[in-house]
């Protein structure tokens, strides 16, 4: 089995994460006190503005990958959300493709491929990113995974920012790449009078982990 760590040095597992419900994610009406964000991911994202010490009781799914076969075609039953990306003149971007996997349930129906797509969110409430996790499968019966996790930023109106999550890969010792779970936000910082993009991680807080009576 692969060994699979953390990008972000602040994770916490959700405990349940999977049963909590989730509507599609809405932009803010209003245009003042916003910035835009930059989804990626290859597994699944939600986006929440937190109140308070409140988890939200009802997540808001900005993106989910989509499971396609070997000749590309997309497989109905696990289709990519949003099926049309957004773009709303951000920046390029500056982190690297995430792989594609084969999940350990159902291997033969495809893999999983990244999904990018833009949006913009409130910053007069902490935002906080959340995933579902992954399974990726291995040689004969192992697999390795990554866990669901939340992770709390503070982000300022005016800046873009780009959101990751899922299943990346980096050089291994064997000279081999090694999977690693991948979850965090970056702030696009670009260098006056250039069009040079540089990638600024952001420290996050943690999650609230209880959800509020109304």
């Amino acid at each position: 089995m692969r060994v699979v760590t953390f990008v972000s040095s602040f994770a916490v597992v959700l405990a349940g994460c999977s049963g909590i419900p989730s509507v599609p994610y809405e932009e803010p009406v209003q245009s003042e006190s916003v910035a835009r964000v930059r989804v990626i991911t290859n597994s699944s994202v939600f986006g929440d503005s937190v109140v308070g010490n409140c988890a939200p009781a009802t997540r808001h799914k900005m993106a989910e990958a989509g499971r396609f076969g070997r000749d590309g075609t997309a497989n109905i039953n696990y289709p990519q959300q949003p099926l049309k990306s957004a773009s709303i003149g951000m920046p390029e971007r500056v982190v690297p493709t995430l792989v594609e996997y084969v999940p350990a349930i159902r291997m033969g129906e495809g893999a999983y491929k990244e999904v990018v797509t833009e949006y913009r969110v409130r910053t007069d409430l902490p935002f906080q990113i959340a995933t579902l996790g992954a399974t990726i499968a291995g040689y004969g019966s192992t697999y390795s995974s990554c866990g669901g996790q939340a992770l709390v930023y503070k982000l300022e109106p005016g800046k873009d920012y780009e959101a990751l999550a899922g299943v990346g890969s980096r050089p291994g010792k064997d000279g081999g790449q090694t999977l690693i779970c991948m979850l965090g936000i970056f702030e696009l910082a670009s260098l006056p009078g250039t069009s040079i993009v540089i990638p600024q991680k952001l420290t996050p807080a943690a999650p609230p982990q209880v959800v509020c009576k109304n």
